[in-house]
Formats: structure tokens, C-alpha cells, sequence
């Protein structure tokens, strides 16, 4: 019978990895190709431009071959906010204040993406009075982010959003005991924060 019962776990144990596996790799795709603003963009223009053509070629060869720099995730990072708030001008303002540090610290690839698209996704941005803020620090080897928009009434809790659930997963898999990761929220505002210790 135990032998029997340790099959059945065992089974589950590898299910439940590959899930998070799977979870992990899904989150990283959509993290570099984001629907939401290939569609502003298409809403928009009918041709793909310059600044878009060339950050898409960037990402889809970006972070296949492991860790990259952080200075390169900052720098992909920042090209993204601007291009979407560029496309989505009328409806979002997008307060950044991620400094740009020349650092030698190696991330997964991606990792700081979810937490800014849930926001811009799932969060009331339509007004300026509304912006939609992004503060990143990095102290000696641990990298905070915080991320806060206003509450969007019509959606019941942006913290159970596809994004965020595969997000956990990325985590998990990439930091498994590395990250602290507190989603908070109150009658107007929508708070991310999201701690993580980068490897030495």
C-alpha cells in the first residue's frame, strides 16, 4: 500500500513541477510579446515603425541563452513603458522613476514585465490624475519594485490576474526562495511590491 500511495505522489510531485514549469515559460512569452500593445499600436497604425520594429527584433532575441545584464532588462524595460504609453496616450500616464545603474548584476530575462502589465492591463489609468507608478531601487544585491495604479471597479481583484498567477510561477522557478512578492490593495489604489534577491 505505501509503495502504491508513494507511485501517486510521486506522480502528482511531477505533474505539479511540470505545471510549474510550463507556467514559468508561458509568463516569460508573455512577457516579451505583450498583445496588449501590439493591439494599441495596430489601433493606430497599420505599419509596424521604427522604435517598435526595432525593440520587437531586440526582445524576441533577448534572454533565450539564460540570465541577462540587468542594465539590459532596465534598458527593455524602459523602451516598453514609453512605447506603450506612447500608443496609449490618450488613456494612460505612466509615472517611471527606475534609475538606470551601471551595474554588472545578472536577472532572468523579463522578470520586472508582470508587474508593470498587470497594471497598465488591469488598472483605471484613463485619467492624468490616475497615473500608473513604477519605482524600482537596486541596494547592494536586492532589487525592489513597486508598482501601483488605481483601482479598476470592474474587475474583482487584480491580484488573481492570469499575468499575476503565472508570474508566481516565474518566480518559483527562477527564485525559489529568493524573492518576497505582497500584492496589496484598498478602495482606490492597487500596490505590487515585489523584493528580489538577484544571484551572486
Amino acid at each position: 500500500m505505501s509503495v502504491f500511495l508513494k507511485r501517486i505522489f510521486n506522480k502528482e510531485k511531477i505533474k505539479l513541477d511540470d505545471l510549474l514549469v510550463a507556467e514559468a515559460k508561458l509568463s516569460l512569452e508573455q512577457s516579451k510579446l505583450d498583445k496588449q500593445l501590439l493591439l494599441a499600436h495596430f489601433k493606430n497604425e497599420q505599419s509596424i515603425s521604427a522604435d517598435l520594429g526595432s525593440y520587437l527584433q531586440d526582445i524576441l532575441q533577448s534572454g533565450n541563452d539564460g540570465p541577462i545584464s540587468l542594465t539590459e532588462e532596465l534598458k527593455n524595460l524602459e523602451r516598453y513603458v514609453g512605447l506603450y504609453g506612447h500608443y496609449r496616450k490618450n488613456e494612460i500616464q505612466v509615472l517611471y522613476d527606475f534609475p538606470l545603474q551601471e551595474e554588472i548584476e545578472v536577472i532572468a530575462p523579463f522578470i520586472l514585465f508582470p508587474l508593470i502589465q498587470n497594471a497598465l492591463h488591469y488598472g483605471y489609468h484613463v485619467d492624468a490624475k490616475f497615473p500608473v507608478r513604477v519605482r524600482g531601487r537596486l541596494l547592494g544585491k536586492t532589487l525592489t519594485l513597486e508598482v501601483s495604479n488605481r483601482i479598476n471597479h470592474y474587475l474583482v481583484d487584480q491580484r488573481t490576474t492570469d499575468i499575476i498567477s503565472f508570474f508566481r510561477s516565474r518566480l518559483d522557478y527562477e527564485y525559489p526562495s529568493s524573492y518576497d512578492l505582497i500584492l496589496n490593495s484598498n478602495s482606490n489604489i492597487f500596490k505590487a511590491s515585489l523584493r528580489l534577491k538577484l544571484d551572486d
